[in-house]
């Protein structure tokens, strides 16, 4: 529920505190659908970002970062024309509205102060930016509406400025405890208790209406028809709690997280996902705000990266699988290549008794222990003796091409173990940082083009991020490849040739490398250990997955194989199921 208006309302609160008496000092324009301001206020400069984008709407201040244009676009110099170094004097909210005006002492061309507006309206795709003058008028907005787009309410410059129409439910701060009641005992029995909230009140989002249910009843949408007097009454009593905790003001910023990714945020605790979802609280609504959306624009970002190298690897593995059942075809055919040197040994004794242009043989086949007769294909344009060399020259050829092919296919079954693993590797990417260590393991192995030197030069220093750390709960340290790049670095060069290192049998995954420091581990280590290598590999989701593991000294690199790949011998085997919840705990 991303900034409902209560969400909102703590968040003006806040930025009432921080902004009012501020000046703005510059303005820029980094997105087409995004406005940042730096105000210098109370001993401090701040940065407040105004984002219209249809599905991240938001405003809050902290420690935003973008990449300005190099020439800012028309509605940007418009807003440095009539805002920059005005004073901002008031923030107001509409009641339960996710409107905030900005009130602001601007002076005109002749030194006189007028008081224009900025307008935020965080609704959905329709979210906007609009500029007022002192009577109220629209100058100019991000996103002009007419006619073509709604009939409801067109945004123009020049109209006069009108709130969006007022939705025809009632205002939770205007419900009295009588009233709440009243609604709740006539409300249609077959109804869901959530659905009923949102239809009755607004400004109320899906989440909370839930969570009212839930606390009430056990239940995040019961059916009125389901709940008995006893809870009818807890069901009003706690929509009437939270009534007063939205006229109070004494909310609480919240954040629902799945692991430590961000789920959705909330004004107070929410309960009805048992232990699925973890609450932290921050310390202001604003933190909150744009800890929740850049999180989750970074996370946006990885993805659309992590599908942009899966469009590149994914074709090229497609083409390495077909290629390879090719050659096996044709090694298949290979194999069947004796009966060419037979032929030939048949013709060669039989040159005076088949007659010239005969299309076909029939002579002894004295590799028959009964001695029956065989018919052999022949070019009739060419001699018997010819026809003998011809199927010698294609045995020859296919004993050739039976050595060469079995090279063609072992390599091409390697390219496909590298290529899965690369997969694997971006199925399991957490950042930025790697989406480039990968990207530049790619340009190392020839699938992706380097265009820029000096950004690969820079791109190699991030090649040596520290791998994953984990600590078992015997006090081992245990390191985990985040590529194949690291791969081979972690096993190769900075593993002890006593430690001892684990990998998932045959299947794509990382090196995983348990640090003995001289000491024994107890199985429980070892569990552990093999437990990392099986959650970080293509197995993560499989039971009793077979993890390889041997001392350091015995995982060799074949000449010329690709990044990550090693042999080793001897080896002992370990049976796990992944959990990755384990497996978070024991990492650093």
């Amino acid at each position: 529920m991303p900034l409902d208006a209560v969400v909102l309302s703590g968040l003006r609160r806040e930025l009432e505190q921080t902004l009012v008496g501020g000046r703005i000092d510059k303005i820029y324009q980094p997105e087409r659908d995004e406005i940042i301001l730096n105000i210098r206020g109370r001993g401090e400069n701040l940065r407040l970002l105004f984002s219209a984008n249809p599905t991240n709407a938001r405003v809050h201040t902290g420690r935003v970062q973008r990449d300005n244009p190099q020439t800012p676009p028309m509605f940007c110099m418009l807003m440095r024309k009539l805002f920059s170094g005005g004073i901002i004097r008031d923030i107001y909210q509409p009641p339960m509205e996710r409107i905030l005006e900005f009130t602001v002492d601007t002076v005109d061309e002749l030194g006189s102060v007028l008081q224009r507006k900025i307008v935020f309206e965080l609704i959905g795709r329709m979210s906007n930016l609009i500029l007022l003058d002192d009577e109220g008028r629209i100058v100019d907005s991000l996103r002009r509406i007419d006619t073509d787009i709604t009939d409801r309410r067109q945004i123009l410059p020049g109209m006069f400025y009108r709130y969006p129409p007022t939705q025809e439910k009632a205002n939770p701060l205007e419900t009295s405890i009588e009233q709440i009641s009243s609604y709740v005992e006539s409300s249609p029995p077959g109804m869901r208790a959530d659905k009923w909230i949102l239809e009755t009140f607004f400004g109320i989002p899906p989440l909370i209406a839930r969570e009212i249910a839930f606390r009430s009843t056990g239940d995040v949408s019961p059916t009125f028809y389901q709940m008995d007097e006893m809870k009818k009454e807890r069901f009003a009593s706690a929509l009437c709690d939270l009534f007063i905790l939205i006229k109070s003001g004494d909310t609480t910023p919240y954040m629902l997280l799945d692991g430590e990714m961000p789920y959705d945020i909330s004004y107070m605790p929410i309960t009805q996902y048992d232990s699925r979802y973890t609450n932290r609280e921050y310390e202001s609504f604003s933190l909150l705000v744009e800890t929740f959306f850049e999180k989750r624009a970074a996370s946006a970002r990885v993805k659309q990266q992590v599908q942009a190298l899966g469009r590149v690897v994914s074709p090229v593995l497609d083409r390495v699988r077909r290629k390879v059942e090719n050659q096996k075809k044709e090694l298949l055919e290979a194999k069947d290549r004796e009966k060419l040197r037979k032929y030939g040994d048949l013709l060669m004794a039989n040159l005076n008794s088949v007659p010239r242009g005969a299309r076909t043989a029939r002579v002894v086949n004295f590799y028959d222990l009964e001695g029956g007769l065989i018919d052999i294909p022949l070019d009739p344009r060419l001699s018997v003796q010819q026809n003998a060399a011809k199927y010698y020259k294609d045995y020859n050829r296919m004993k050739t091409a039976e050595r060469v092919l079995a090279e063609q296919i072992q390599a091409g079954e390697n390219e496909i173990q590298y290529l899965e693993s690369v997969l694997d590797m971006l199925r399991r990417v957490e950042s930025t940082d790697d989406i480039e260590e990968l990207r530049e393991e790619l340009k190392h192995t020839g699938y992706l083009r380097s265009t820029d030197k000096r950004r690969s030069k820079k791109s190699g220093q991030t090649e040596q991020r520290p791998p994953q750390e984990f600590r078992t709960s015997g006090g081992f340290t245990v390191l985990c490849g985040r590529n194949n790049l690291q791969n081979d670095r972690l096993t190769l060069k900075y593993a002890h040739k006593n430690d001892i290192w684990f990998h998932v049998q045959k299947i794509p995954g990382s090196h995983v490398i348990l640090r003995t420091e001289g000491k024994e581990p107890d199985d429980q280590t070892y569990t552990e250990a093999a437990m990392i290598a099986a959650v970080y590999s293509q197995a993560h989701g499989g039971q009793n997955v077979p993890v390889d593991y041997t001392r350091v000294r015995y995982v060799k690199k074949p000449p010329g194989s690709k990044p990550g790949v090693v042999i080793y011998d001897p080896y002992f085997t370990a049976y796990v199921t992944p959990d990755k919840e384990a497996v978070d705990k024991l990492r650093i």
